[in-house]
């Protein structure tokens, strides 16, 4: 077999609309399921992705369309829509089978209500259908209701039974929370019904597990209760329970190959960096990481219309790098003979939960478990390899990072717990630390895109930035910083200092510490000639001072770069002299701060 002419293979979710016909009270995308409806924006979209896929070399072996809901689209719509995809797939199969792929028939994730609808139309293209319904199913009836609040259960009961004669695959799933836990014998007995009275094969049946979200909260408030996530250890006795009802039966094999395939390594939920290969394309061309991802600015690549794909596929996992090094990892997980079959879960929900170890940890274990074979431990050499690898693909070079925290609390002597003493009650009570320690006088625009720049002292997460060559970089602020412990604006300075993470013994104290590379500085009425102004506020392009010191950025090497003035380094260092408790929890710089690599790209 001749080798691919094409870059990889990639998973291409499309998102032809984000309007939704019901109003599930557990939805993570919040209010974005009332956006209009824009049908040949649609369609316009998806012929255009799969071009600019296609003719950069990124192959999608598999195409599915998602939501928002897909089928509230017309018949008319989604037969535009699907004969592109179904071109597609006759076009290039040849080419996906080169990158190793098996080509998979055009599919749909829909909740059902309108399957009745366009059974004709899906028919006619033979489209795998995945429906999502809630177990038992007078919890859908509570939970899965339209927009005005009313039932949809009669209606879903009525398209299960159509979908039971549908000619081609299909397949139903649902969502699990907290009150789903208390009647798991309906559950079980639901099962049941479907499989053998209404003749749905629930063997490839899929459980996902609900998980709190920023945007539902938005939406209704407050989680609505009954629709908590579960503890990992509540969706063990989920699993202990489906398992001890169905073994022995024809659902056995089911249960153990595709109820919780989604919390196995196959899936993306697992991957070691999600961003190299699954995209998420929405009908305006914007690309997110996934369905669970388009909630979130954090997860955004690109625009198809607005920006090169070889970039947006770049962006993936950088972003993913991005996020990954603003959470923390449990300890106990670089320690784990399993680690890397989850490679610490879905970093969206991670992000969203504020947890420091996949959602599912003790489910996936007893996962494992059951199937040693399939999953066996890895030996303490085997896991530190697997560790390390997962940790330079995401740019992660802090092995033991703790779990987040409020504030930075040093203590090395009892008097630093007095509250007059810590560090967040001495800048309080000083005007101008608190300026020094702002988190809104500095941030970086790069390529129009807004990066705060925080002191580290003051820091909860981190932000890692990727840096290229084509990268525009501007330094933005208020001009007031010049007169900010300064009574004579015209000698004071903006000041840079760059560091990067090669270590370096310093001092009498032996300390070891980043590299300084440089200290640039200049004088504020040179600054302020040499900027741009936007809404009062300065843009100061430092991409040339960047690019003058590149050779000294090395591949895999953090850089940091720090902000502020002359006067405010200088009344810094003064406090350090005069107050030794100040001088303890400050002792590295406290400057508004942020982290990159830089890439060398030509």
């Amino acid at each position: 077999m001749q080798p691919s002419p094409y870059k990889k293979a990639v998973h291409l979710l499309y998102v032809p609309t984000l309007f939704c016909n019901m109003g599930c009270k557990y939805c993570y995308l919040g209010d974005e399921t009332e956006t209009k409806i824009d049908a040949d924006k649609a369609v316009e979209t998806l012929r255009y992705a799969i071009e600019q896929f296609t003719q950069n070399g990124y192959i999608p072996f598999n195409l599915s369309f998602h939501g928002g809901e897909v089928t509230v689209l017309s018949s008319q719509t989604l037969d535009r829509l699907f004969e592109i995809a179904q071109t597609y797939y006759r076009d290039y199969n040849t080419a996906i089978e080169l990158l190793g792929h098996k080509a998979n028939p055009i599919h749909i994730k829909t909740n059902l209500f309108a399957f009745d609808k366009h059974y004709d139309t899906l028919k006619k293209y033979r489209v795998s259908v995945s429906g999502s319904v809630d177990l038992p199913l007078f919890l859908h009836e509570k939970y899965r209701v339209d927009k005005q609040g009313h039932s949809t259960l009669q209606k879903i009961k009525e398209n299960l039974k159509l979908l039971a004669c549908y000619p081609h695959h299909k397949k139903i799933s649902c969502v699990m929370t907290r009150e789903h836990l208390e009647h798991l014998d309906a559950f079980i007995e639901d099962i049941r019904t479907i499989h053998y009275e209404i003749g749905l094969d629930m063997s490839r049946f899929n459980i996902m597990f609900g998980f709190d979200s920023i945007k539902n909260e938005e939406k209704f408030g407050a989680k609505i209760d009954g629709t908590q996530m579960l503890s990992d250890d509540e969706q063990v006795i989920v699993y202990e329970k489906l398992k001890e009802a169905f073994a022995g039966t024809e659902l056995e094999a089911g249960f153990r190959e595709h109820w919780f395939a989604e919390f196995t390594p196959a899936y993306c939920c697992s991957a070691v960096n999600c961003g190299n290969k699954f995209f998420l394309v929405q009908y305006d061309g914007e690309v997110y990481s996934c369905p669970r991802g388009q909630s979130s600015d954090m997860y955004r690549y690109g625009n198809l219309y607005r920006d090169e794909i070889d970039t947006i596929i770049a962006n993936g996992t950088r972003q993913i790098a991005t996020n990954e090094n603003t959470l923390s990892i449990d300890e106990s997980c670089l320690e784990c003979e399993y680690f890397s079959y989850c490679n610490l879960g879905c970093t969206f929900v991670r992000t969203q939960t504020n947890t420091t170890k996949s959602y599912t940890c003790a489910l996936q274990k007893a996962i494992y478990r059951d199937n040693p074979t399939l999953y066996p431990p890895l030996s303490p050499q085997e896991r530190d390899t697997k560790v390390r690898h997962y940790l330079y693909a995401n740019k992660i070079t802090q092995l033991h990072r703790l779990a987040p925290h409020t504030q930075k609390n040093f203590t090395v002597t009892e008097e630093l717990y007095d509250p007059k003493n810590t560090i967040e009650a001495i800048i309080s009570s000083d005007s101008i630390l608190q300026s020094i320690y702002s988190d809104s006088l500095f941030w970086l625009e790069i390529d129009h895109k807004r990066y705060q720049m925080q002191s580290p002292i003051r820091k909860t997460k981190r932000e890692i930035l990727f840096l290229e060559m084509t990268n525009r970089v501007l330094l933005c602020f208020d001009p007031k910083i010049f007169g900010i412990s300064c009574h004579d604006e015209v000698n004071n300075t903006l000041h840079l200092m760059l560091l990067r993470d090669t270590r370096v013994i310093y001092g009498d104290e032996q300390r070891n510490k980043q590299e300084h590379i440089f200290d640039w500085s200049l004088y504020a009425n040179s600054v302020l000639e040499s900027a741009s102004w936007v809404d009062g506020y300065c843009h100061l392009d430092i991409t040339p001072l960047l690019h003058l010191h590149r050779h000294l950025f090395l591949d895999d090497v953090r850089n940091n770069l720090f902000v502020t003035t002359k006067t405010m380094r200088e009344y810094h260092y003064e406090k350090h002299r005069k107050n030794a408790f100040y001088h303890i929890q400050a002792i590295n710089l406290p400057f508004a701060n942020i982290e990159f690599y830089f890439l060398q790209n030509d």
